[in-house]
């Protein structure tokens, strides 16, 4: 019988002196990404690159001196090129997040509503003749077509890319023109709606704010109804520049809007937090000035003159862009960029940072209980909300609850360029997903994380918040009704002038005191009221 010869099978094992090759192209395409992302230095792609010589050098060592089938020498280099791996997908990843986040930042929508007068107000009024439409059980038109025989108020002078936006869409489901009445302002488009002299109102949600600011329509969210609502998707403003990366470089002055609401945000509509904040980032100096939110300052919109007087917070019921105009001409100073955000925003930001720590100058109880001591004091998400929102019970009002924001933003400021900041960029990024409005470029912010991370800045920031007097006036978004409004202190207005203009200019800047406020340099006959 003859024997069969046998064969030794053998198993085809992975070398880790392979696993350590692939380390390496792992670690080239890592450095290679981490290089090019925009975010971070030349000096820190340096460092990565000695690290990566370090740490691969560490593991050839180990890959030769020990058997190729050594379990641990595998493991080591699977697991290195395991995170070189994840870091070349997630660094890109996170880029594009920050860009998208932008983008999508830039686009923004007005809410154009059609209102009517409520069924019991028109009861209450004797209204006679009250248009029928086709309703749902909420009031709201079911078929726009039961309005094609309705006749519409509009204010073309004042609203008049909100109106024909509008009177179009209504012509498209009506097939044929529509019936309106117009007027010179939305005030006297509303008086009109008031007094039956139409059907229906069309305007911007943004005016509704400026209509209950007055004594005269403080209940028209009650005493109307919005039977339907337009989403006109409105155009990039003009101050918006893209792929701008002079912020890395030059002065600039940034104008920070706050939305006393929750929800959507708009480019048109009031801004009840108005905060100019100028940075040099050569000279590492930054410049935070409040103004007044009801300031009564010249409104471009309306042209030039005493009529053109109106509050600052209104500037904007036309676009940011005539916000930007009517502060800059009144500061003396170019703003072409801005950030728009509400409450749910600023909550969002304190979370993600975990809450911020502020020195608070006085003890005070909020309206809704909360006691906040004098001292340092940390503020989570909803302690940080009531403290940049009251206002009652602080010694000073409205001026004071300016002061408390300007407290809480340098805190935010400090927070985000610190090192523990930086590492949670990324769950502040989705907590402020669509939930703010600016036209920083994603290369602007690139440009300056990146200058950040390179020289290490400390920011010196000095900050200031102008008062005045209070008084009643004709606001040239509101005629026909006094509403309040503040008379800037001029010489405290020539003060953060020239403290903008020293860090324009690169000059070194310390925190002063604001003088105290008089009036006597030159201002509009208007303001001695």
């Amino acid at each position: 019988m003859t024997n069969k010869p046998t064969y030794k099978k053998y198993k085809r094992v992975v070398s880790s002196r392979f696993l350590w090759l692939i380390s390496v192209l792992a670690g080239i395409a890592f450095l290679i990404t981490f290089w090019r992302t925009p975010v971070f230095p030349l000096k820190w792609t340096l460092i990565v690159f000695g690290a990566l010589i370090v740490v691969l050098g560490l593991t050839f060592l180990l890959s030769i001196k020990t058997n190729p089938r050594n379990i641990f020498t595998k493991f080591v280099n699977i697991l290195l090129s395991i995170v070189l791996i994840l870091g070349t997908i997630l660094i890109p990843y996170e880029v594009d997040k920050v860009s998208n986040l932008l983008d999508a930042a830039t686009t923004q929508k007005t809410v154009i509503n059609i209102y009517r007068m409520s069924d019991s107000y028109a009861q209450t009024n004797g209204f006679t003749k009250v248009f029928s439409y086709d309703a749902k059980e909420d009031s709201t038109v079911s078929s726009l077509d039961s309005l094609k025989e309705a006749k519409f108020i509009t204010s073309m002078n004042q609203d008049r890319d909100n109106s024909e936006y509008a009177i179009v869409e209504l012509s498209k489901e009506f097939g044929n023109n529509v019936t309106t009445m117009d007027r010179d302002t939305v005030v006297d488009a509303v008086s009109s709606l008031y007094s039956h002299e139409g059907d229906f109102l069309i305007m911007a949600e943004s005016y509704q704010s400026m209509l209950e600011d007055s004594a005269q329509y403080k209940n028209f969210a009650s005493d109307t109804q919005i039977v339907y609502s337009f989403v006109r998707e409105v155009s990039e403003t003009t101050s918006t520049v893209k792929g701008d990366t002079t912020l890395t470089t030059q002065p600039f002055t940034i104008f920070f809007g706050g939305n006393d609401q929750t929800g959507s945000l708009s480019l048109e509509g009031r801004t009840d937090v108005c905060m100019v904040v100028t940075v040099n980032p050569n000279t590492h100096q930054v410049a935070i000035v409040n103004m007044p939110r009801d300031s009564y300052i010249p409104n471009p919109y309306y042209g030039s003159g005493d009529s053109s007087y109106d509050k600052l917070t209104h500037l904007g019921l036309v676009g940011i862009d005539n916000t930007l105009k009517g502060l800059g001409n009144y500061l003396d100073e170019s703003i072409n960029n801005y950030v728009i955000l509400n409450f749910d925003t600023f909550m969002n930001i304190i979370t993600a940072l975990g809450g911020v720590d502020i020195y608070n100058p006085y003890e005070f109880t909020a309206l809704d209980g909360q006691y906040f001591p004098e001292g340092n004091i940390h503020l989570d998400e909803d302690g940080a909300l009531m403290y940049v929102r009251e206002r009652e019970s602080l010694p000073d009002g409205d001026f004071g609850r300016n002061a408390h924001q300007q407290l809480v933003m340098t805190a935010i400021i400090d927070k985000i360029t610190s090192a523990e900041g930086i590492l949670k960029f990324n769950s502040i990024l989705d907590s402020i997903k669509g939930q703010f409005l600016t036209n920083v470029s994603s290369d602007a912010l690139y440009g300056l994380v990146n200058k950040q991370l390179n020289e290490g800045m400390s920011w010196n920031i000095v900050k200031y918040h102008v008062v005045g007097l209070t008084g009643d006036e004709i606001c040239a978004s509101a005629p026909g009704q006094k509403l309040s409004v503040v008379y800037p202190y001029p010489n405290q207005v020539a003060f953060v002038k020239n403290v903008i203009d020293e860090i324009d200019a690169g000059d070194s800047v310390e925190q002063e005191e604001l003088p105290e406020g008089n009036y006597n340099t030159s201002i509009s006959t208007s303001t001695t009221n």
